[in-house]
């Protein structure tokens, strides 16, 4: 039923937004250049189509530059105990869209058990928000456990159903970040840890991105965002062959964390956010060979 209901959603659906085109071909790049990625690929295109079908209306708090400042200078994420103005039914149709991409694309057969749990009230859409927010995603992980469900496809769910939103919200939060410099690890938006990092421009200076919100904050080289370490004895990269001015990832042997990087001349949008995370998948890989852990 979700499946047909995702394909009627997308005969009916307006052009999509040119961030989402511009994603959608460099999905349709990715898949040709490393046919291993297809499947991955299309899951992503197919998400991305359906994520941002409808119009995504402002949903920001409502926050003074004072307010602002004294949570950034604290070391608090802006969103961090906001109550956001949660459309449930949209919620719900992004949520049931994503998991019938998965599974058509992945053919993953947790997919029906994550989208029904939503469906008759075990996961509740405020709860999830507020509890990611809050910056408890064990938790999140944890309901998945009660219900029996597959804790990992949950919390991608979760991501995905509310990336158009926060990362829209973060664009509205962003004059309020405007001239405060942080220093922390993670979002200065939601609180989420780095999804992956880019060298910018021809000084190639490294600003980490959010995954959850899509939020980007300069943040120094010789630094751990994990566990604040500044020992470049314990600072190290790696990277595969003929990917070193690409892609490669920094790493911490005080934490086991890392950080996927990419060279980019220009802030990578929202979606294209995802496509990187997709085409630098192999460095993952090879981070959990050598004892490395995502945050």
């Amino acid at each position: 039923m979700a499946v047909e209901f995702f394909r009627r959603l997308v005969a009916r659906a307006a052009p999509p937004p040119p961030e989402v085109q511009e994603a959608t071909e460099e999905l349709t790049r990715l898949a040709k250049e490393n046919p291993a990625l297809t499947g991955s690929a299309d899951f992503l295109r197919e998400a991305l189509a359906a994520l941002y079908a409808e119009a995504i209306p402002s949903s920001s708090p409502l926050m003074t530059s004072e307010q602002a400042e004294a949570k950034l200078a604290g070391g608090v994420p802006l969103l961090r105990n906001e109550v956001l103005p949660l459309d449930v039914a949209v919620f719900t149709r992004r949520w049931l869209h994503v998991c019938a991409a998965v599974q058509r694309r992945q053919e993953n057969p947790a997919a029906p058990a994550v989208a029904d749990a939503l469906r008759r009230g075990s996961l509740d859409p405020r709860q999830l928000t507020n509890t990611i927010l809050a910056g408890h995603p064990e938790a999140i992980h944890a309901r998945a456990d009660e219900l029996s469900l597959d804790a990992g496809l949950t919390a991608t769910v979760l991501r995905l159903t509310l990336f158009p939103v926060l990362s829209q919200i973060n664009l509205e939060l962003a004059p309020l970040r405007s001239g405060r410099h942080w220093q922390r690890g993670y979002c200065p938006t939601c609180g989420s840890w780095p999804l992956l990092g880019e060298f910018r421009g021809l000084e190639q200076t490294r600003f980490l991105r959010c995954g959850l919100c899509a939020a980007g904050w300069e943040f120094p080289r010789l630094r751990c965002p994990f566990c604040d370490a500044t020992d470049h004895r314990q600072l190290g990269y790696f990277h595969v062959d003929a990917e070193e001015g690409k892609y490669r990832a920094a790493t911490c042997s005080v934490c086991r964390g890392y950080v996927k990087m990419l060279s980019t001349l220009t802030e990578l949008s929202p979606t294209r956010l995802l496509v990187a995370d997709l085409a630098t998948m192999h460095l993952d890989l090879v981070a959990a060979e050598r004892g490395y852990e995502s945050k």
